[in-house]
């Protein structure tokens, strides 16, 4: 997709959007307008990330599928 075909997309998005669609294109444009923004992971999200690489090391063979867990849902 060209740029201009893009914005032309983004721009019809907009003429349709509902007020909260605006607010968040709204918010990205700001975030995108103040530069690149550096998020810090959190402790406990580290925590949780390490707790299940242990888990998968001790059973490395103990996985399911993406598709297997699809068909579950």
């Amino acid at each position: 997709m060209s740029t201009t075909d893009l914005k032309k997309s983004v721009l019809n998005s907009i003429d349709n959007a509902d007020e909260r669609l605006l607010k968040m294109i709204k918010y990205l444009v700001e975030t995108y307008q103040e530069g690149e923004v550096d998020y810090e992971t959190p402790q406990w999200h580290k925590e949780i990330l390490e707790d299940r690489l242990k888990i998968y090391k001790m059973n490395p063979d103990d996985l399911v599928s993406w598709e297997d867990i699809k068909e579950t849902w």
